[in-house]
């Protein structure tokens, strides 16, 4: 599993965990969004729920960039390293045009909570802002924890204008459906990028775990690991589509 074509199964396990915790945290949303039931999903053990949920996602994401990086640095013919941010840029803006089409969606079906920078957002902007911190170690533990402190401070402020509110400037009154900025977000994929050049350098692991290639379930989990993006992309037009079919909602609410 060390060779460079093949995929760390612990990391897309670990994805797919993440995956299953937002498809659970996610459909009790929906269930008390729409009133079907009474459930404190902003508070108590499903806050945690939601919260671990993103952060496994993000953390994962910082430790396979490092490691995106460090295979592609050992490809690199004659140190082209522009090809390389290109390959940051081109990825991050594809996830950007995702989560601006989440956007416009939620502006049309949920004017007053849409989506204006939630983690396909994120994760557009900081593939891209990522990049020149790939190349540290240990520093990177010094940046995250800057990146952590200052969005938990500005947590509990607001402001009086909107330009910022990507960096974690919150305006007054401002509510969405999904926020995740980059103070303090960026902090956790600052230190999954440390996690993975300190774990996984070269590209190669650097610790010694046991295959589970015949364990069905971590092979399920894997999978769905693998397809996490795409699996947030359409697992709510699922759900509502569940709650339609089972009369738990009316479609005319929409």
């Amino acid at each position: 599993m060390d060779r460079h074509a093949d995929r760390f199964w612990e990391i897309d396990c670990l994805r797919g965990f993440a995956v299953l915790l937002m498809l659970l945290y996610h459909f009790l949303y929906d269930l008390d969004f729409f009133g079907i039931e009474n459930i404190q999903i902003r508070s108590g053990l499903f806050l945690y729920v939601g919260r671990g949920s993103a952060f496994l996602f993000i953390l994962i994401s910082g430790i396979a960039l490092s490691i995106s990086h460090s295979r592609a640095l050992d490809k690199e013919i004659g140190g082209n390293k522009t090809e390389t941010f290109l390959k940051y840029l081109k990825r991050g803006a594809k996830i950007f045009l995702m989560g601006l089409v989440l956007t416009v969606i939620t502006w049309i079906f949920l004017p007053g909570q849409y989506i204006i920078f939630g983690i396909l957002h994120f994760f557009g902007v900081s593939a891209v802002l990522a990049y020149p911190f790939l190349k540290y170690g240990k520093k990177n533990l010094f940046f995250s924890l800057f990146f952590g402190l200052t969005g938990l401070y500005l947590r509990e402020k607001t402001f009086g204008f909107s330009a910022l509110l990507w960096l974690g400037f919150t305006p007054e009154n401002f509510t969405t459906l999904d926020y995740f900025p980059i103070f303090p977000w960026f902090g956790v994929l600052l230190l999954g990028i440390f996690l993975g050049n300190s774990l996984y350098a070269g590209g190669k692991r650097k610790f010694k775990i046991p295959q589970t290639r015949k364990n069905p379930l971590i092979r399920l989990i894997s999978i769905a690991g693998q397809h996490s993006l795409i699996i947030y992309f359409i697992h709510q037009p699922l759900f509502l589509g569940l709650l339609f079919l089972s009369g738990l909602l009316d479609p005319g609410i929409l």
